[in-house]
């Protein structure tokens, strides 16, 4: 999903926008640091998962993730307040946290992303 097609999307969730945030891809895609996402991931907290549940027919996952729907999976996180960055009208996950997730993943998609994500934040840095 390119930009426009996330916004859609994410327009259409039913849960309020300070109970979720963001996670990576389409962090980055909103951000415009990356063009498509395949999917949105959220983190929820304990409010924004119980308004999930009551407006979707989620599956747990084995990892502890659950499926929303073909296009949206959310995990449970209470950390809110530390791992957040307002950006625009989204609350996604801090640039520095996913940039330390990615430098440690063994993932070859996220290996792929990390002059990306260290680019991004010279860019910020330096203004």
């Amino acid at each position: 999903m390119n930009k426009k097609e996330l916004e859609k999307l994410i327009s259409t969730l039913k849960i309020e926008k300070s109970e979720y945030w963001i996670l990576s891809s389409a962090s980055l895609v909103l951000r415009g640091i990356y063009d498509s996402a395949a999917d949105l991931d959220l983190a929820v907290t304990e409010k924004g998962l119980k308004e999930l549940k009551e407006n979707y027919d989620l599956v747990q996952k084995e990892n502890g993730w659950y499926i929303v729907n073909d296009k949206v999976e959310c995990i449970l996180d209470e950390k809110m307040p530390n791992k957040i960055e307002k950006f625009g009208e989204y609350y996604l996950q801090d640039i520095y946290d996913y940039y330390d997730f990615i430098k440690n993943s063994n993932r070859e998609k996220d290996k792929k992303r990390i002059p990306l994500v260290k680019n991004y934040i010279k860019k910020i840095m330096d203004r």
